[in-house]
């Protein structure tokens, strides 16, 4: 027998430890949340969800990742829009000066189309790209030599596997660079749950005892390792250090079987997206990331234009 859901008369309050199955069932990718609100019918059924990441996206706008679900039934009946008014005002209360989609979707999608019925625009394009790594050895070698041989990389430099690293600074580099789940990176950096990073051609760099950059990446199948972070300190930048972590990487993912990296391209990455068209990549998905921005910081926007 069909259930039925009465959408018209819904009520939303904040999540409770009881409604923890079902908010996990409506919206997965958010695993652990800073707030959470649930809209229920008039029997007390939970019939949406939406919730903000405990994460901030470091640079400005600041703001958590948000995702909203509500069943089919009970769709386009202005629900989603009320889930979304509580979480805003427990976000701004926050400090939040913005709301990102906590999962990035396709261009021209239906997931697109909804981010923008609730007001989300797009605020960054991604480009998932493969990289074959055949040619990464006579490509970069040379370059890296050069560089050794005009003394342009440090003597105190050298790269590491991550097993041999200090996991502490590394997750301290990726917070503050990158942000993140702080407790779900300790746990990828530590070798343990899905997607952890692998420990022999994962690398981070050292100058002298500091850590200034790191690739973390994991195994997606047979041939390929997805690359997760590719960071390297700001004053490093464009140089010696993003070529030599590249090479060591590709030779540690080499002698291990992998023949593609697979990464994430923004749109402030114009280096990144020039070398891997250079190096013979392809992109093989292209998706966004979406935005609201709150309060004061929409208004200053607006005024801005």
């Amino acid at each position: 027998m069909d259930t039925q859901f009465s959408c018209s008369r819904t009520t939303v309050r904040p999540g409770i430890s009881q409604d923890a199955k079902a908010v996990r069932m409506l919206i997965p990718e958010l695993r652990e949340a800073s707030a959470c609100f649930v809209a229920i019918d008039h029997e007390n059924r939970i019939i949406g969800a939406a919730g903000v990441t405990r994460a901030y996206r470091p640079q400005p706008p600041i703001g958590p990742g948000i995702a909203i679900h509500v069943i089919e039934p009970c769709r386009r009946q202005g629900i989603g829009r009320r889930l979304l008014e509580f979480v805003e005002v427990a976000a701004e209360r926050a400090g939040a000066q913005a709301l990102y989609g906590a999962s990035r979707v396709d261009q021209d999608s239906d997931k697109a189309r909804s981010w923008s019925w609730l007001g989300f625009t797009p605020h960054e394009t991604v480009e998932l790209q493969r990289l074959p790594l055949d040619q990464f050895e006579p490509r970069l070698a040379p370059l890296v030599g050069r560089m050794q041989k005009q003394q342009r990389i440090p003597t105190s430099a050298r790269i590491i596997p991550l097993y041999q690293s200090n996991p502490a600074a590394v997750l301290h580099l990726h917070l503050d660079n990158l942000g993140g789940d702080r407790a779900e990176l300790y746990w990828k950096l530590r070798g343990s749950g899905p997607g952890a990073f692998h420990p022999r051609y994962s690398r981070v760099l050292l100058v002298g005892d500091k850590v200034v950059g790191c690739i973390l990446a994991h195994r997606k199948d047979k041939d390929t390792a997805a690359v997760d972070a590719d960071i390297v300190e700001p004053g490093l930048r464009g140089g010696w250090a993003n070529v030599w972590l590249k090479l060591e990487a590709t030779r540690g993912a080499l002698r291990l079987g992998i023949k593609n990296f697979e990464f994430m391209s923004f749109d402030h990455y114009a280096d990144t997206r020039s070398f891997t068209k250079k190096m013979g990549g392809v992109t093989v998905k292209t998706t966004v990331l979406v935005i609201k921005r709150l309060g004061e910081h929409a208004a200053q926007v607006a005024s801005d234009k």
